[in-house]
């Protein structure tokens, strides 16, 4: 099982010192938000792509995806740029995200972005968000659309009434990742250690199978976040726990 941390738990953190945070937990894989008040995202020059590079080799650090906020509703106009920075920095994959709009639109900006990415090693990963949020959302984008994935977030399809056995069970076909977090409850969202909050973390974890856990702790958007060592800490003492399958 890879268990990888997002970077969103650390907004803004230099490359070797996200590296060093991971070390101190024994974590040897991450997936890199990728947004303009990043170390790495679409604008950077080919130099610093070649440095990230280079520094998540030399580190040790196995690194799973990128995630973008790149919007197929919405057309999905930044994902040839998410593309080139995908092949540049070896990530195998790149989180979209489905947005607001109708999901045929959403379908067809996904086809595309299949069409466009097609050969390139880099696999195209639709998230539960935005007005997906549930598995039987997102599997009207993702049926018809062979080769793409589904991220499952732990949170969204449990928030909007799902299941975690409906979740799984809808996107069985597709799931490519499944990230987890913890909240107080569905409308108090700041940020908890997993497995200290009322997300149902571990039925979660037991429908996952073997596909990539990834710790996407939101502390970009909640100042009060738990400390994000303590989120990996907790992470892990889930993981390791006797009661995952």
């Amino acid at each position: 099982m890879v268990f990888a941390v997002s970077t969103l738990g650390c907004p803004g953190l230099p490359l070797d010192r996200v590296a060093a945070l991971l070390h101190r937990h024994g974590v040897d894989a991450v997936q890199l938000r990728c947004a303009a008040d990043e170390p790495v995202h679409a604008g950077i020059s080919p130099a610093a792509r070649r440095a990230a590079r280079r520094l998540l080799a030399d580190e040790g650090l196995r690194l799973i995806g990128l995630a973008t906020y790149v919007k197929l509703s919405e057309g999905a106009s930044d994902l040839p740029a998410h593309l080139e920075l995908a092949h540049d920095l070896g990530a195998p994959a790149l989180r979209l995200m489905p947005g607001t709009g109708d999901p045929a639109a959403a379908a067809e900006a996904l086809a595309g972005g299949l069409r466009l990415a097609g050969g390139s090693g880099v696999r195209l990963l639709v998230e539960t968000h935005d007005a997906y949020l549930r598995g039987t959302d997102l599997r009207r984008i993702l049926e018809g659309a062979p080769g793409a994935g589904a991220i499952w977030d732990a949170l969204h399809p449990w928030r909007a009434g799902e299941s975690p056995a409906e979740t799984a069970a809808a996107l069985r076909p597709w799931l490519a990742e499944v990230q987890i977090k913890d909240v107080a409850s569905a409308t108090d969202r700041t940020p908890l250690v997993p497995g200290a909050g009322t997300v149902p973390l571990r039925a979660v974890l037991a429908e996952a199978g073997d596909v990539p856990i990834v710790l996407e702790h939101e502390a970009r958007w909640y100042p009060d976040a738990a400390p994000i060592d303590d989120a990996i800490a907790g992470a892990v003492a889930l993981l390791r726990s006797p009661a995952r399958p």
